[in-house]
């Protein structure tokens, strides 16, 4: 969580986004991606910027908005 709070600061919300390799990751696979989206929504961000990790910036990096 550490990371990801210096990331959010560094970076910003609108430069990050979630991501997975699963299923290549079998061992902690699902837990893994649990640990992930809780530690984002754990992030002191709003509602708009959690929106834009999750979906928003991956959206535009695809030219699907």
């Amino acid at each position: 969580m550490p990371a990801l709070r210096c990331a959010h600061t560094y970076y910003g919300a609108d430069h990050l986004l979630f991501g997975t390799d699963v299923p290549f990751d079998m061992e902690l696979g699902n837990e893994s991606i649990r640990e992930t989206i809780r530690a984002i929504d754990k992030l002191d961000i709003s509602a708009e910027e959690r929106r834009a990790i999750f979906e928003g910036n991956a959206k535009k990096l695809l030219l699907l908005n």
